[in-house]
């Protein structure tokens, strides 16, 4: 059989199987000069690296849309973290690890508008699906009213196991309001099967202290914050936007 016809054969095979980036980086190098200069070995980790690379990145772009980030484009590459801006660098370089998530620990991001920490939120997952996580975006009215939703349409406890099985869940503008005592119940809820088995970042323009009295200052209220703040990492954020400038 002639040569061509058994690359053409090969290729076609590897897009049968749904390996098209293998097919189409066989056929660049069979079209190239490079194979004079490759081995059987080399020539397979080669097709196998850039299929896994490409997987890989598909992947991590459906796990960033699926999140819903506010900023798709956050990095914590961009942070600008100035002395002025007294930020615990320690802790921000903790965070890259990704470590919280293993060890199901909490992070507290508080400042005012334009602190910044929505930025840091959003680069937090976005580095967190980069390295496999799943991860969901959400204001804390959002997702109240998704829950509320859900209660109505009859899959209320299906949509808090769903919830809970989410590896980071990022609440932004959390307890921007006072909540009725239905929304706490239902924060106890969300915030209980999360606390055992999984991650979440909070970011609030209210200090903790104020947490409690939004919360109803009842025992719910001490139930909550009991699960949240004990093994939380917490960054204060002061002064303007944390982004990077761009010309």
């Amino acid at each position: 059989m002639p040569a061509k016809i058994e690359h053409d054969i090969m290729i076609r095979r590897l897009r049968e199987m749904r390996l098209p980036v293998m097919a189409d980086e066989l056929d660049h190098l069979l079209n190239s000069n490079r194979l004079g200069n490759m081995n059987t070995l080399d020539i397979l980790k080669h097709l196998i690296d850039e299929e896994y690379i490409s997987r890989k990145n598909n992947t991590i772009q459906r796990y960033v849309k699926k999140a819903r980030f506010s900023d798709s484009k956050a990095r914590l590459s961009e942070l600008v973290l100035n002395p002025e801006r007294d930020i615990n660098i320690d802790v921000v370089e903790q965070l890259k690890t990704n470590q919280y998530i293993t060890k199901r620990r909490n992070v507290i991001l508080l400042g005012a508008t334009g602190s910044g920490k929505s930025f840091i939120a959003n680069g937090l997952g976005i580095h967190a699906c980069e390295a496999g996580y799943t991860v969901k975006y959400t204001r804390m009215i959002e997702l109240l009213s998704d829950l509320e939703i859900s209660r109505l349409q009859g899959n209320y406890r299906f949509q808090l196991k769903q919830l809970s099985k989410i590896d980071l869940l990022i609440i932004d503008d959390f307890l921007l309001s006072n909540t009725s005592q239905h929304e706490q119940q239902e924060l106890m809820e969300v915030i209980e099967k999360r606390s055992r088995d999984r991650a979440t970042i909070f970011c609030s323009q209210m200090d903790i202290e104020e947490w409690h009295r939004r919360l109803g200052g009842s025992a719910i209220a001490d139930s909550i914050l009991d699960r949240i703040i004990p093994k939380a990492y917490q960054l204060i954020l002061k002064g303007e936007s944390m982004r990077s400038k761009v010309d």
